[in-house]
């Protein structure tokens, strides 16, 4: 394996003069601290990170959306500066947590917009209908290649294990490989901050996403809820693979109104990917 270049000092700067733009707020509940940060005032939208996540995640969002938005994303507890539930970890526990402290920082006529990504997608769902069952219902709910239906899971090439032997340089290297298998269609756009917030992600998350995204769970929980349902995936989503249209068939299934938005030649997160057109999407579903 190479050795990898990388000015992470550089790229942290980047990241803080984002971060700085925020409020940062620690919220109680009874699970444990939640850290949420808003950008902007107006219509909560609420974005949730995806697995071996955080904020970060939503970097090329934060901003742009705050425009006229109130941007509120947490590191959903067992991530980032959140604190852990008690085991076992389960989405319900995951989006019970969420929903006790955002309902403290929005109000019941704010109809909230949810929009998930990944294993951020499975939460949204029961964050929805958590927020259904305390009077706070989304006004739309946005899921971005979203785990949890049932269907099978993308073939892909094995991605590279880090270990406490390798370098930093190698374990960058690693971080670096392992998005352009999972993460992006277009290698080319695996560029450094990327590989430092995958870095920085996978350091700072405790909870085993996979295992609750293989299940069927997010299907299960869209059953029991009538929200505006809104899918968005890269074409090229290597967590999807072949099975674009199995998932398609699960959610026609549960909502027959279910929208869906695919865009050509990109991967799984196609928000880093692409955000020019991905934030013209979201815009435009939002605005629907």
């Amino acid at each position: 394996m190479k050795n990898y270049n990388f000015n992470f000092k550089k790229y942290n700067k980047y990241l803080s003069e984002i971060e700085k733009n925020s409020q940062k707020k620690l919220l109680v509940s009874d699970g444990g601290k939640v850290c949420w940060r808003s950008w902007g005032k107006g219509k909560p939208l609420v974005l949730l990170h995806g697995g071996y996540g955080s904020w970060r995640h939503w970097i090329k969002q934060a901003i742009p959306f705050s425009k006229n938005f109130n941007v509120l994303i947490p590191d959903m507890p067992g991530f980032g500066e959140s604190d852990d539930l008690t085991l076992p970890h389960t989405p319900e526990k995951i989006a019970s947590n969420l929903a006790d402290t955002l309902s403290t920082i929005i109000s019941a006529n704010d109809n909230p917009l949810v929009c998930g990504f990944s294993f951020g997608g499975l939460i949204a769902g029961h964050l929805s209908y958590e927020l259904i069952k305390r009077k706070l219902s989304p006004k739309k709910l946005i899921l971005v290649g979203p785990g949890g239906l049932g269907a099978k899971r993308g073939e892909m090439r094995t991605m590279i294990p880090r270990h406490s032997k390798m370098t930093e340089q190698e374990v960058y290297s690693a971080h670096k490989t392992n998005l352009e298998i999972l993460m992006f269609h277009n290698p080319l756009k695996v560029d450094d901050i990327a590989v430092h917030i995958q870095k920085q992600n996978t350091d700072d998350h405790r909870i085993k996403s996979r295992p609750i995204s293989a299940t069927n769970t997010l299907a299960q929980i869209l059953k029991k809820q009538e929200v505006p349902l809104y899918l968005i995936w890269g074409e090229k989503d290597a967590s999807v693979g072949v099975y674009l249209e199995d998932r398609m068939t699960i959610l026609r299934s549960i909502n027959p109104e279910v929208r869906f938005h695919v865009e050509f030649n990109l991967g799984h997160w196609i928000m880093y990917e692409n955000e020019t057109l991905f934030n013209k999407i979201l815009n435009n579903i939002i605005q629907d």
